[in-house]
């Protein structure tokens, strides 16, 4: 282990030379080699840079998007998340559900699931705490306080609970991805005689609804269609 440690130090400040030197393909291997061994957000964010660097905008979005997947708070992946989607061709907006939908995303996104669970925790004793005074307090504006405080102490809890067990539903079913060729035509059926529904361009993240053998049903902002798995990459 301590060997391995040592090997994977070594190889990221080489590759981290690599990038400084403008070689930016081999960091990029080198990059990939540590994932390989070890994920860490700081490596998919470094190889987000260098695909960059390559003019590799799915791949690069599909790195910082790895990233915060492992560290949520990672100020430099979401900026540079934002600027790699600004050169995105599709600017797809769902208008039925977009402020509730990804304004309620963007709060789950936040925090990582231990972070929500620790939070869901502290907050639940907070409300049994609550309602233990409530229960024995014989002062009224205690009382009072105490059982709006660990009501809403609750809801923010069962809140912070449900957020965890999503996020845990998107990481295990892997059901975001990003288009990887540069041009996707999504189609009415999953089979190449379907009709031309929308096109779809790469680095443009979509929601895998179901699969059924090589292909898949996406989700797009209103948009719905099947396309063939080897057009995308799950996060």
């Amino acid at each position: 282990m301590k060997l391995l440690f040592v090997f994977l130090t070594t190889l990221f400040a080489d590759a981290n030379a690599q990038y400084a030197e403008g070689n930016y393909e081999e960091a990029a291997t080198q990059y990939l080699e540590i994932i390989a061994e070890h994920p860490s957000a700081e490596v998919y964010y470094n190889l987000g840079n260098a695909y960059f660097k390559q003019g590799e905008l799915s791949q690069s979005i599909l790195a910082y998007e790895r990233a915060l997947r492992l560290e949520p708070s990672m100020k430099d992946a979401k900026h540079n998340l934002q600027f790699a989607q600004t050169q995105i061709i599709d600017n797809i907006a769902d208008t039925q559900s977009f402020f509730l939908s990804n304004g309620l995303k963007a709060i789950r996104n936040a925090l990582s699931i231990q972070t929500w669970m620790v939070l869901s925790i502290v907050l639940f004793i907070f409300t049994l705490v609550g309602f233990f005074l409530f229960a024995f307090s014989r002062t009224v504006w205690v009382r009072k306080t105490a059982f709006y405080t660990s009501l809403a102490a609750l809801i923010i809890s069962i809140s912070a609970c449900a957020n965890a067990g999503s996020l845990h539903q998107r990481d295990t079913l892997r059901a975001e991805a990003i288009i990887t060729q540069g041009i996707v035509n999504a189609k009415s059926s999953p089979d190449h005689s379907g009709t031309d529904l929308f096109t779809l361009h790469e680095g443009t993240k979509v929601e895998i609804t179901e699969t059924i053998g090589d292909w898949c049903c996406i989700h797009v902002g209103n948009n719905i269609g099947w396309m063939q798995l080897a057009h995308l990459e799950r996060i």
